[in-house]
């Protein structure tokens, strides 16, 4: 992809269909109207059906997931639990992640080698970051249909460009 600016949608946590029958409606409406580049999802689909139907809606070239500990076989049969991606010149490292909210940062640089990372994106604690720490960022969209470990139901926008990342967490 040879553009300027990418943008990116971002959700983890949907857990299909135990918390909800489908990924909200209104995301993937926001996904469309905003043409997103790629979708980011961190895992806990839960089952094989809700990962199908993200590739079925924007295809298997937009959509980059890792698995969780709630997903089932097929989906950990298929996807990894990490990946590393360059966009636009940003190193950016996707997982699910473990263990509660407090010190999730200090956990994910224990567990993972990420020096040589801009950009650190996970889930698993259903609540929304966005923090800047030693030059990097971490984010994470939170939950879009599960408010166990949250009040909020939350996903995320990426944007990328050469000189400036910007998020929007948006909350439902």
């Amino acid at each position: 992809m040879n553009k300027k600016e990418i943008l990116i949608g971002v959700i983890s946590d949907t857990h299909i269909p135990s918390r909800g029958p489908i990924i909200p409606e209104s995301i993937i409406q926001d996904f469309l109207n905003k043409n997103i580049d790629y979708i980011f999802h961190l895992g806990d689909y839960t089952t094989l059906d809700a990962h199908k139907s993200l590739i079925k809606l924007f295809g298997k070239d937009k959509v980059i997931s890792v698995s969780g500990n709630m997903d089932e076989q097929k989906i950990t049969q298929i996807l990894p639990k990490t990946r590393e991606i360059s966009i636009i010149g940003y190193k950016i490292f996707l997982t699910h992640g473990s263990g509660g909210p407090n010190g999730i940062i200090e956990r994910l640089n224990r567990e993972f080698n990420l020096i040589n990372y801009d950009i650190i994106i996970f889930g698993h604690t259903h609540r929304p970051l966005n923090e800047k720490r030693d030059g990097k960022l971490y984010l994470n969209p939170g939950t879009p249909t599960d408010k166990r470990f949250t009040n909020v139901n939350s996903y995320a926008f990426l944007k990328l460009s050469q000189n400036k990342v910007d998020v929007d967490i948006i909350y439902l």
